[in-house]
């Protein structure tokens, strides 16, 4: 029942974090870090330890995003502020990507992950995903959307209805962000 409950909860309030995300509402921290309390305790009666450890990330990451997001306006007249991602940042990213990955997957497996390999791809794009947005590039749609859709099977399988309808929908946002970002974007 608890579980019900908060799995329910996640899904109203992740629907309104990426709806904040896309509009670059820095009230989508807060809401976040709440969304992600739900859903750890949901991953954890799974036994989904990789999503409900990157959850626990993203929890902190939320505090991390206020505290950055304060620092600079975000949205302006112009539009949203996107930073142009650098050859060497998308080649450190890759480089960190692999090592996590590999880590991740071997602890899962030692930890009788049902899904080792699925919940550590998820982990370990979730981990670039979130500092890309911590850093407003444009890119961290393209992780987003990649990591959504895997997420989405993930929860199918498992039996997470509401969390795969959840990601679902982060899968059609990523798309949707990523045009908004576009269209309406100005590199700082």
């Amino acid at each position: 029942m608890i579980f019900q409950i908060l799995e329910n909860a996640a899904l109203f309030l992740g629907l309104v974090y990426v709806w904040l995300q896309v509009k670059q509402n820095r009230w989508m921290w807060p809401v976040d870090i709440f969304c992600c309390g739900a859903i750890i305790v949901v991953f954890a009666h799974q036994r989904l330890w990789a999503s409900m450890g990157l959850n626990i990330y993203y929890l902190i990451m939320g505090v991390i995003g206020i505290l950055e997001w304060n620092k600079a306006e975000v949205k302006s007249s112009e539009g949203v502020k996107i930073r142009k991602m650098s050859k060497k940042t998308a080649f450190l990213s890759l480089l960190a990507f692999i090592p996590t990955l590999a880590l991740l997957y071997f602890l899962l497996r030692a930890a009788s992950d049902p899904y080792p390999l699925t919940d550590a791809f998820i982990g370990a794009s979730g981990v670039i995903g979130t500092v890309w947005l911590v850093r407003l590039y444009i890119e961290n749609w393209a992780v987003w959307l990649i990591s959504d859709i895997v997420s989405t099977i993930l929860c199918l399988v498992s039996g997470l209805y509401l969390m795969a309808l959840l990601y679902l929908v982060y899968t059609l946002m990523s798309i949707v962000g990523w045009r908004q970002w576009k269209k309406e974007g100005r590199y700082i």
